[in-house]
């Protein structure tokens, strides 16, 4: 395989076409993402070192008692991923014209009103990833 071959092998993954996520009911979300339990360090790297032994890849102190290098690098880059998620990452929120329902409820002299409404324009908001 010479270097056009692997040049070649990377544009074609550039071309396969992902689906975009599935869309999740507000209501499912709301409730939802208050049960998560957030991102943990400690789980992912236990996780990580877990699949790397399946593939007996050596995860144990060495013979003499130093600590694993590949546990080492493990550690200090899913910290890293983590701390650029917590700390880096952008995420916004829009809601198309008319994805907000307004229901109020007044009254004046000749009695009780009721209105409805929608959003006429793209909201904005934002959100925490933890």
């Amino acid at each position: 395989m010479n270097i056009a071959d692997i040049s070649n092998a990377i544009k074609s993954l550039f071309n396969i076409t992902r689906q975009p996520a599935p869309e999740i009911p507000g209501m499912l979300m709301a409730i939802g993402c208050t049960q998560k339990p957030g991102l943990s360090t400690v789980v992912s790297t236990g996780n990580i070192v877990k699949a790397l032994s399946k593939h007996n890849i050596p995860t144990d102190p060495l013979p003499d008692g130093s600590e694993n290098k590949t546990v080492a690098l493990v550690i200090a880059v899913v910290e890293e991923v983590f701390r650029a998620i917590r700390e880096d990452a952008n995420i916004q929120v829009a809601h198309m014209p008319g994805a907000i329902s307004v229901l109020s409820t007044g009254a004046n002299s000749g009695g009780p009103v009721v209105s409805q409404g929608i959003n006429i324009n793209f909201s904005k908001g934002q959100a925490i990833i933890q």
